[in-house]
């Protein structure tokens, strides 16, 4: 559980530190984006197969390989469960989406 905990909080955070940097850079050229945009991007970068692909493609000898999968699958279902259910009212504080009649 502490494994599952750690590897949601780092992907996270490399999130964070791929996103925000780069959209600062851009922030004074044409290509900005809205005030929203990188949080979207933050929060919407959903991954699944290629981590949990490597994670499953490791050998079974690595003294904490249940450990790795076990990551793995958390920041799996975190990823899908928590940040995609919540992205669509991400989009619509965004205005980007908009709700049907």
């Amino acid at each position: 559980m502490l494994a599952a905990g750690v590897a949601i909080i780092l992907v996270l955070t490399g999130r964070v530190v791929a996103v925000y940097p780069i959209t600062a850079l851009f922030g004074r050229t044409g290509l900005a984006t809205g005030r929203l945009t990188p949080h979207i991007r933050f929060w919407g970068g959903l991954r699944c197969a290629l981590g949990l692909a490597l994670a499953l493609a490791a050998s079974a000898v690595l003294p904490e390989h249940d450990a790795l999968i076990s990551a793995a699958c958390a920041v799996v279902a975190f990823s899908i469960f928590v940040q995609g259910l919540t992205v669509p009212a991400l989009l619509r504080k965004a205005g980007a989406v908009t709700t049907p009649p």
